[in-house]
């Protein structure tokens, strides 16, 4: 008997896990298809079809679940026994499975419950004893439940086959240390799972080594709260041990639970860059938090974030929601200003998603929840936060992942937003800019969002050292889309100055660098073999 399994992800540097274990946990040879939602759907069924294959397996989550929808009823069933797994079709099997074209829906973890049912099919026998299994038989719906695997040894792992060894470099690989969460936040999946669970560390670190010999750049942890792992501290240590100066490793981190004693040590042992924490705050308001389940320290938080910044060693991503429970949009500006000014590498501000089996979608007219019946989900309104509220958020986070997310800007401009009273209402303002030009938001090049921000800022000063943060930026010499006001006598004077003193050629000057003034003082940017060098001049040193 043939199987296929089908991923479509999110973007090609992304790895399905799901199908590689249940592919590594299958007692068949199992060919894995990989797409991404970019691909023409025509192309994606017709490379189904081509398999041939006894049974088709799709692994479905909220990005791909629309295009599934469009895919399932063009596949022909008479041929091939179609096959459902993924966390978005987990919760809702029962109305699922109506569907006609819909043999057998998988629910939670499928790794064994998948080459239980190929065994039965494989035998011609009925399937409905297989855990997790639901399907239609004789005309009732066989609904079995959700079996946790109690023991993550006897999962095989997913990361050892041939065929992704030539893909590695290029994709981010995920790894699990647990399944699980000790939390119960109820807009999250992982709050309907029973209990956490391990991996032996052992087979952790075997993984961990693997795929950094074959060439990965990140390396993600799939666990829900890694500090909850006993192994917090061992496998800290072994990353350390292992470094190799290219590999990038982030973990999903709760930060008011996190010991300081772990921060403290990486502050003291880990290279920079080498660990990136993702911490979910999601919102700084004790009511709305408390209205999911959410039980947040915000004090010790932020103590736990300002000690990493303070070390400068690990990376931080932190994440917002906004439309919880209870949160207007002055409670929303309020845990934006708060959290922002924390100075985090990167902070994504996400809209709440009423996803399938939570608690908070099943509580949505308590708090008049309005949301799109499609995947993802995604919030439109509820009692505190009209549409018109929402849409203005989504302006900030617009302007947010231009101006700060993208990492295209340095220090400098992201000091003058901490120094501003409300960094919302300063991403706001640009928002409004972008409006009133009918600035584009895609394909835009680097050297006009600096125009733009210089434009909306207007400030001698920190526009000039905005300029610096675009010019040390670069790798090659870039465009300079301002008056200069530096004449060729002056330009000469400091580059004679630079080749008299300093040893620079002068002709590779001319040709590889730019000069502006701040302040009193010359600035020069010398470009070569990729690599953005600053130079001060003080004007007292040249004679104009």
């Amino acid at each position: 008997m043939k199987a296929i399994l089908v991923s479509i992800n999110a973007k090609y540097i992304h790895t399905n896990n799901a199908v590689r274990l249940l592919k590594a946990n299958s007692d068949f040879d199992i060919k894995i298809l990989e797409f991404t939602i970019k691909d023409d759907i025509e192309y994606i069924i017709n490379s189904i079809e081509e398999e041939k294959a006894d049974v088709i397996g799709l692994s479905v989550y909220i990005w791909n679940a629309n295009i599934f929808n469009s895919l399932i009823n063009r596949l022909d069933k008479n041929k091939s026994k179609i096959v459902l797994g993924g966390p978005e079709v987990s919760y809702d099997a029962m109305k699922l499975i109506e569907n006609k074209n819909i043999d057998f829906i998988l629910k939670g973890e499928a790794e064994f419950t998948f080459t239980d049912l190929l065994n039965k099919l494989a035998k011609g026998n009925s399937p409905e004893n297989v855990d997790g299994i639901t399907f239609i038989k004789n005309g009732n719906i066989i609904n079995n439940p959700i079996k946790e695997i109690k023991d993550l040894s006897n999962i095989k792992s997913p990361h050892f086959f041939e065929s992704d060894i030539e893909h590695i470099p290029n994709k981010i690989a995920y790894i699990e240390s647990s399944r699980g969460c000790p939390y119960k936040c109820s807009y999250c999946l992982s709050s309907l799972e029973k209990s956490v669970r391990f991996f032996d560390i052992e087979t952790v670190k075997n993984e961990i080594n693997y795929i950094m010999s074959k060439g990965t750049k990140t390396i993600k942890f799939l666990d829900r709260t890694f500090n909850a792992n006993k192994n917090t501290f061992d496998l800290f240590d072994y990353i350390i041990s292992i470094n190799n100066n290219r590999t990038v490793f982030q973990f999903e981190i709760t930060g008011d639970t996190l010991d300081r004693s772990i921060i403290e040590h990486l502050n003291n042992k880990a290279p920079k860059g080498l660990i990136r924490f993702e911490i979910g705050i999601q919102s700084t308001n004790k009511e709305t938090n408390l209205l999911v389940d959410r039980y947040q320290n915000n004090q010790v938080l932020f103590d736990n974030i300002r000690l990493i910044q303070e070390g400068n060693v690990i990376d931080l991503h932190l994440d917002l929601i906004a439309g919880l429970p209870k949160e207007n949009k002055e409670s929303f500006i309020k845990t934006f200003n708060d959290v922002f000014s924390l100075g985090a590498l990167e902070l994504q501000l996400g809209f709440l998603k009423m996803l399938k089996g939570t608690k908070i979608r099943r509580e949505a007219n308590k708090y008049g929840y309005i949301y799109n019946e499609l995947a993802p989900y995604e919030i439109i309104e509820n009692d505190c936060l009209s549409k018109s509220d929402i849409d203005e958020i989504k302006q900030v986070e617009e302007m947010l992942d231009i101006y700060h997310n993208k990492g295209y800007f340095g220090e400098n401009l992201l000091n003058y937003i901490l120094m501003q009273k409300s960094h919302y209402e300063f991403f706001l303002g640009i928002a409004k800019e972008y409006q009133i030009h009918n600035y584009s938001l895609k394909g835009y090049q680097i050297h006009e969002i600096y125009e733009r921000i210089l434009s909306f800022i207007n400030i001698d000063d920190v526009n000039d050292k905005v300029k610096i943060d675009y010019l040390l930026r670069s790798k090659i010499k870039p465009k300079i889309f301002w008056d200069n006001n530096i004449t060729k006598q002056t330009k000469r004077l400091i580059f004679e100055n630079l080749s008299n003193n300093h040893s620079y050629n002068l002709n590779e000057l001319f040709k590889h660098s730019v000069v502006i003034k701040v302040e009193e003082n010359f600035h020069v940017f010398y470009y070569k073999n990729l690599i953005s060098n600053q130079i001060i001049v003080k004007k007292k040193d040249i004679t104009i």
